[in-house]
């Protein structure tokens, strides 16, 4: 296991499993917020899966998002907007700890 956590591939798939578990979580709970708890698979895999990995996974959670906010609201209370604004934050966040974690690696050298 931990061989295959140490390759980047294997954190994007561990932040896609997890984003997937949130999507559901998010859609059972219907009008509440799960915002805040996407950023933590986000956030791991930016920090140990790399640049790639970050966009994909954050994309997906933005994705896993708007269709759990799709699916749990009415016709009348869903926003798209604000689904759109939810990814946008989720891709801010992956690429703030893609900057921070290049930052303190280059100062280490």
């Amino acid at each position: 296991m931990r061989k295959v956590l140490n390759t980047g591939q294997g954190w994007v798939t561990t932040g896609y499993i997890a984003v997937v578990a949130l999507g559901y979580v998010d859609y059972l709970t219907g009008d509440y917020s799960l915002l805040l708890f996407y950023l933590a698979p986000v956030s791991l895999v930016s920090w140990q899966g790399g640049a790639r990995g970050a966009i994909l996974v954050s994309l997906f959670a933005g994705l896993a998002r708007y269709l759990s906010d799709y699916y749990s609201h009415s016709a009348l209370t869903f926003k798209s907007l604000q689904s759109l604004e939810d990814t946008a934050l989720i891709v801010a966040v992956a690429f703030l700890v893609l900057v921070m974690k290049k930052m303190m690696t280059e100062s280490r050298v």
